[in-house]
């Protein structure tokens, strides 16, 4: 498997985009939670 091949990133790569979907997921629920008990608590 070459890691220059245009369909198959490299892993690194991939963990990467892996990891920043993560945390963006991670904080889009930790902001929409903190919203929302913000907004129950008003």
């Amino acid at each position: 498997m070459p890691e220059d091949n245009p369909f198959q990133p490299p892993l690194r790569r991939r963990l990467a985009w892996f990891a920043g979907l993560w945390a963006a997921s991670v904080l889009t629920l930790a902001a929409v939670a903190f919203l929302i008990r913000a907004w129950i608590g008003a």
